[in-house]
């Protein structure tokens, strides 16, 4: 009788595929509850195991080897297909759902209010839109977890996944109406206060070189966030000048929350997508959710 193959434990292989798919251990972390410590540890534990490097190490960064990248490949096609199994085993009437992940403000500013146009489409299927963007709940062992899809956006690059590009982005200053009232736009936003949300992409110096409006250094931020949803409402109770990306802020400057404070849009130099499981491919409903998508994402007239 064989026996069964000798395989890297399942923590391990985690760590590595959340790695490589953001190339980074600190963003592995966080997606996956950890430590970038324990993601170290997992990731070399691995490479001992399999006997070679699967990451340059440089300061501040990794990058997939040759060989890293290769073994990502397979590595989110096997959770893939743990996932396709485990759908297998689903009664037939749980699988009329969708489940639609996003970030919170996109979730409950965009997606919700436009959300009985989407059941119209697909009558018969429960939908349910959730604030999560990690890409490992598409591929969630436990269906009860699973999203079957999530707006994501970035670059394009979503290792083991599907994507569909549905709308560029655009970063332009936005505050609350009236809020320049009797002061020079362009003075707010170079001598703040600025809104800035934490994180890795540093939107406001994009805009700021995209538009030629230079940020004076001497003035710091008055509010830093973690979220873009915070940032809008601290934008729309007077708090500073906030970043507004476009097209998702536009039901806020229709209905009048904000305003456009500097009439400068610049490219964010990424995209919005729709991220699906590999094994997705030909889903009826994730066609029909795209085509709402990219119609609820039109630029306002």
């Amino acid at each position: 009788m064989s026996s069964a193959p000798r395989l890297p434990p399942l923590s391990w292989l985690r760590a590595f595929e959340a790695a490589g798919r953001h190339e980074s251990f600190r963003a592995a972390a966080a997606e996956l509850h950890l430590t970038p410590s324990a993601i170290s540890h997992h990731v070399r534990a691995l490479e001992s195991r399999l006997g070679q490097p699967l990451f340059e190490r440089a300061p501040n960064r990794v990058l997939l080897t040759a060989e890293g990248r290769a073994y990502l490949a397979r590595v989110s096609a096997g959770f893939a297909e743990l996932a396709a199994a485990a759908e297998v085993l689903v009664p037939r009437e749980a699988s009329r759902r969708l489940v639609v992940g996003a970030f919170p403000f996109l979730a409950s500013e965009v997606l919700l209010p436009g959300l009985p146009a989407l059941q119209a489409r697909l009558p018969g299927v429960a939908i349910s839109v959730v604030s999560e963007t990690g890409l490992e709940r598409l591929t969630d062992a436990d269906p009860a977890r699973r999203v079957d899809a999530i707006v994501r956006y970035g670059t394009g690059r979503f290792p083991g996944c599907l994507c569909r590009r549905l709308t560029a982005v655009d970063l332009v200053p936005v505050a609350a109406p009236g809020y320049a009232r009797g002061r020079d736009p362009r003075a707010l936003v170079s001598q703040g206060p600025r809104i800035a949300v934490s994180g890795p992409f540093g939107g406001w110096q994009v805009w700021s070189e995209g538009a030629g409006v230079p940020l004076d250094a001497g003035a710091a931020e008055v509010l830093t966030v973690d979220n873009y949803q915070t940032a809008m409402r601290a934008a729309e109770q007077g708090v500073g000048v906030g970043l507004g990306i476009r097209p998702f802020v536009d039901a806020w400057l229709r209905q009048g929350r904000l305003a456009v404070l500097l009439n400068h849009p610049v490219p964010a130099g990424q995209s919005s997508y729709l991220v699906t499981p590999q094994h997705s491919e030909g889903r009826p409903e994730l066609a029909v959710l795209a085509a709402w998508l990219e119609g609820l994402f039109q630029p306002a007239g």
